[in-house]
């Protein structure tokens, strides 16, 4: 006996000993930022829990890469389609023997149709961040949407939101061969893919106006789709760039926010300047400040003429419904143009290390790219969203209740009016009787009112409206919080030479109720009807007459004297006039109460059993209350005594067993 018990002591004493060796994992340890990130690694010295990759590792090549997405894919089939677009479009294979893959986010069980957002892994093969940072993006929006790994920055609701309302598309890379060889900056024919498109091209060196296969898929997948936001990634400089890139070059716009103006203004400069702004704020100084003087025009802020770019494209070549740029385009007119389109300088160097890209937790390329797709996502349409605090759908409360709403308006620059309308009819967005306040502080101003307003650094500091009605009639109610946006983006820059409509398909959607656009794509037939109102999910309140307390209980009964230390049972019933589940309150008489003790249903008898410690004479009363805490009066008292000892008579146990087989009677005749 004594060997067994020394042999459990020494294996007790051995797992201790183990399980002091274990450490937490964390990130990334102490010595790996050393090591590995050199001398950033003062920026982030904090040790955290590990949830996803330790950190943001860099593809060895394109075709790693392309397996990537392929295994998100394989992980999360119904919101990720990998697609071989050159493929899809029989424009022949890139040189090199490469073929282009681009990815669709969104939850396909909800159709498509939704608003659609593109992004280009870099035109340039040696700038890298944005190629790789695309795809740690979706890795991390899989993993903090649809899985329990806890995402300290955003809402996993507004992260599934998202991917059920919008079509995020991500071309893998736009050079292949660039990405793969070297890296370098020219495609496998020593061409510059961002010089080779039809606005004000081509540039050089280039095989002509959309020469490459990288170009040609490019134009058939725009013409597809109706992409409202879009950006194609470089590095070399940090900066934010926007249209024009090498002509109307006598045009100037100012700034409203910095009063910093710049030449080669396009019509929808101003909606330009503030969302990018706004961006660079959001996006972090991880790479270095974004402000007026590093986000601007191409020409102004980067310091040369860009022809032929991507950029520019994309924006202004719809020569049918801008004329104004007919002479810069020469196989038009590109139905698919009017995109919110950016090129981000990503990074000084070109192609940064590994050590830059961070991970989940760790904010440097990798979270920044992470923020412009969000920010650029978000906007492609205004949207309102009922926020915690608001009440429930479907929801039942009695008259003079407060109901309370709260909601945020995004998608957007600036609210100009933002309101909740209600009423007795389901469809309150085109038949209501009541309104609140119209929040309008921010109408034409060109920022404020959104939950975006005070962006910085990956955090949202935003604005939130909030309304507390109450309802003093019983009926069926139904209510929709309603925003107008943007407004003031509908007057464009010089309508002299632009005309008077705006070039964004995104402003004209949400500025012209008369709007309509009509395109025949690869998904179908895509239609954007304008409207200049937006309105909240519908909420659903049943309002029923106020809450009746229950009636006054009847007087207790049971035993009416016994002895200290003894258990006495004791009864009661009452109603409710709106037929509650009750529970009772019951006051012994001696300084001591029950608990609530319940739930019974109204008209049912209730009981409790209590002892006295001490002879004396007691006044037993009790109430009621149903689940909505309407409390009843107090009933009735019963007096008692307790003048006998502890000794228990023959008689009183008898006298307490008749009672008991009195009171299970009763209830056996219920029950028939």
């Amino acid at each position: 006996m004594k060997k067994n018990l020394s042999n459990v002591i020494f294996v007790g004493l051995v797992c201790m000993l183990l399980l002091t060796t274990v450490q937490p994992i964390y990130a990334y340890s102490n010595e790996l930022p050393n090591e590995v990130l050199g001398k950033q690694n003062n920026q982030e010295t904090e040790e955290l829990p590990m949830f996803g990759p330790s950190w943001y590792t860099k593809p060895t090549n394109y075709a790693q890469l392309v397996n990537w997405y392929k295994a998100l894919e394989t992980s999360y089939p119904d919101y990720i389609e990998v697609i071989k677009a050159n493929e899809l479009y029989n424009t022949g294979t890139v040189t090199g023997g490469y073929d282009l893959y681009y990815v669709r986010i969104t939850n396909e069980s909800l159709g498509l149709h939704k608003p659609e957002v593109l992004f280009l892994g870099g035109p340039h093969g040696d700038e890298t961040v944005g190629t790789i940072g695309m795809f740690w993006f979706t890795d991390w929006l899989m993993r903090m949407a649809f899985t329990d790994e806890p995402c300290q920055e955003y809402s996993k609701d507004w992260l599934r939101w998202l991917i059920d309302h919008r079509e995020i598309y991500l071309e893998v890379s736009h050079n292949p061969y660039g990405f793969d060889h070297g890296p370098q900056r020219y495609d496998g024919n020593n061409w510059d893919l961002n010089r080779e498109s039809d606005y004000d091209g081509p540039g050089s060196p280039t095989g002509g106006i959309w020469a490459s296969v990288n170009g040609k898929t490019l134009v058939k997948f725009l013409n597809n789709h109706t992409i409202r936001t879009g950006c194609d990634f470089h590095g070399g400089v940090r900066m934010l760039l926007y249209p024009w890139s090498s002509n109307h070059d006598s045009i100037y716009g100012t700034s409203p926010i910095t009063g910093t103006s710049y030449s080669h203004a396009p019509p929808d400069f101003y909606f330009f300047d503030t969302s990018s702004l706004r961006l660079g704020d959001y996006i972090g100084d991880y790479g270095g400040n974004l402000n007026q003087n590093s986000i601007g025009t191409i020409p102004d802020t980067v310091g040369y003429e860009a022809p032929g770019g991507i950029c520019p494209w994309a924006y202004g070549a719809d020569t049918v419904k801008n004329p104004v740029e007919d002479p810069y385009v020469d196989y038009g007119p590109y139905p698919g143009a009017g995109v919110l389109w950016l090129s981000p300088e990503m990074s000084v160097t070109k192609n940064p290390s590994e050590s830059t890209f961070g991970n989940d937790t760790v904010h440097r390329y990798g979270a920044e790219i992470r923020r412009i797709i969000l920010h650029h996502t978000d906007i492609a349409q205004p949207y309102l969203r009922w926020q915690p605090g608001t009440v429930e759908h479907h929801t039942v409360v009695y008259t003079n209740t407060p109901v309370n709403f709260t909601w945020q308006v995004n998608g957007s620059m600036v609210v100009d009016h933002t309101y909740i309308q209600y009423g007795n009819n389901p469809d309150p967005t085109q038949t209501w009787t009541y309104t609140t306040p119209d929040y309008d502080e921010h109408s034409g101003d060109y920022l404020g009112g959104t939950g975006w307003d005070n962006a910085l650094n990956g955090q949202t500091t935003g604005v939130t409206y909030q309304e507390s009605i109450v309802l003093t009639t019983p009926g069926e109610y139904y209510f929709v919080a309603i925003a107008q946006v943007d407004q003031v983006y509908q007057n464009v820059l010089r309508p002299d030479i632009y005309g008077n409509n705006p070039y964004l398909r995104l402003l004209k959607e949400r500025t012209n109720d008369s709007y309509y656009e009509i395109l025949h794509g690869t998904d179908g037939t895509e239609e954007i009807f304008g409207q200049t109102w937006w309105y909240s999910p519908i909420i659903h309140v049943a309002v029923i007459p106020e809450n009746e307390a229950p009636n006054k209980p009847e007087k207790p009964s049971g035993p009416t004297s016994g002895k200290p230390g003894s258990l006495y049972l004791y009864r009661t019933s009452t109603t409710d006039l709106d037929g509650d589940m009750l529970y009772y309150l019951w006051d012994w008489g001696d300084g001591t109460q029950s608990e609530w003790l319940g739930p019974f249903t109204s008209g049912a008898q209730a009981s409790a059993q209590k002892s006295w410690s001490e002879k004396g004479e007691y006044s037993i009363k009790v109430k009621a209350k149903d689940t909505f805490g309407a409390e009843s009066p107090w009933s009735d008292p019963l007096p008692i005594t307790m003048p006998t000892s502890k000794t228990t008579p023959v008689r009183f146990l008898l006298s307490q067993l008749l009672s008991n087989l009195l009171h299970f009677l009763q209830n056996l005749k219920l029950l028939k």
